[in-house]
């Protein structure tokens, strides 16, 4: 699954840029209720390149902090990230994923922050119980961001194609997941939420809850670009999946000829909910 990321380094790094502001209101809200102090370590699983693990490191000032991610691509912008922001050997980049022995050399740990990772494996528990196995004993939290709820970038219907067309096109995408990474009911939600999940792993849910990217027009520009490379993302994906009429509309959303394009919609937004949830292990 490494490869499929290869290339995704500037997509990646713009969205973690554009979601600092959420990321920063978990990452106050889980050192509110769970304050390590100094010497203790921060785990941030699935790092990408880096940009939670600044705010992770700014809000727990006297922990380690390790970002881990088994692309090599954002490993090394990662480390060059901490460089530039003068983390200083407080913060560390190093190569690793679920499901690798070597993970666990990394234990143990006061907080392990997983977000978005999760719902990627086929199997979200047996991956909750490695996550669950690196935090140290009785104290360790782990906090995963999975779920909340779709984003919206446009009023209503975008503008373009037949009624339901972004509900369509959400539909499509989950379906081509599911399918290429071969995961089970559970891991895309299934009949049970995360809590539950937390349960079937052996971890005490401590508690959830939600937090808003709330980006109202006019957007920026680094905002706008956000924008349209998610959507060239989901065309490149699944455009050969669309019906006529929903490439079309597509197509239209991406065509900056057109008054319709996200390129030119002065009306143009970003509202994400993403929900964390917080648990640890009874000893």
């Amino acid at each position: 699954m490494t490869a499929i990321w290869d290339d995704e380094l500037a997509t990646v790094e713009r969205d973690g840029t554009v979601s600092e502001p959420m990321v920063r209101q978990a990452a106050r809200w889980l050192a509110a209720r769970h304050a390590p102090g100094t010497g203790s370590r921060v785990l941030d699983v699935g790092s990408g390149p880096g940009c939670a693990t600044v705010v992770l490191a700014e809000e727990f000032p006297g922990s380690e902090v390790v970002a881990v991610d088994p692309t090599e691509k954002f490993t090394a912008r990662a480390a060059a990230r901490f460089a530039e922001r003068g983390l200083g050997e407080r913060v560390r980049a190093e190569p690793g994923a679920i499901g690798d022995p070597s993970l666990a050399a990394l234990a143990p740990a006061d907080v392990v922050w997983c977000a978005h990772v999760v719902h990627h494996l086929p199997d979200p528990v047996a991956a909750l119980r490695e996550l669950s196995a690196l935090l140290a004993p009785a104290s360790g939290v782990l906090a995963v961001a999975e779920g909340g709820l779709p984003s919206r970038f446009l009023p209503g219907g975008y503008g373009v194609g037949l009624p339901s067309f972004v509900n369509r096109l959400e539909a499509t995408l989950s379906d081509y997941f599911v399918e290429t990474w071969s995961l089970t009911g559970a891991a895309v939600g299934g009949g049970r939420d995360w809590p539950l999940l937390f349960a079937d792993a052996g971890l005490r849910h401590h508690a959830s809850r939600t937090f808003l990217l709330d980006l109202p027009a006019p957007v920026s520009d680094d905002v706008r670009r956000h924008v349209v490379d998610r959507f060239t993302r989901i065309q490149r994906l699944i455009g050969d999946r669309l019906t006529s009429q929903d490439a079309a509309a597509l197509a239209r959303l991406l065509d900056p000829a057109d008054s319709a394009a996200l390129a030119n919609r002065p009306d143009l937004f970003v509202l994400q909910a993403t929900t964390w949830h917080l648990a640890g292990v009874d000893i």
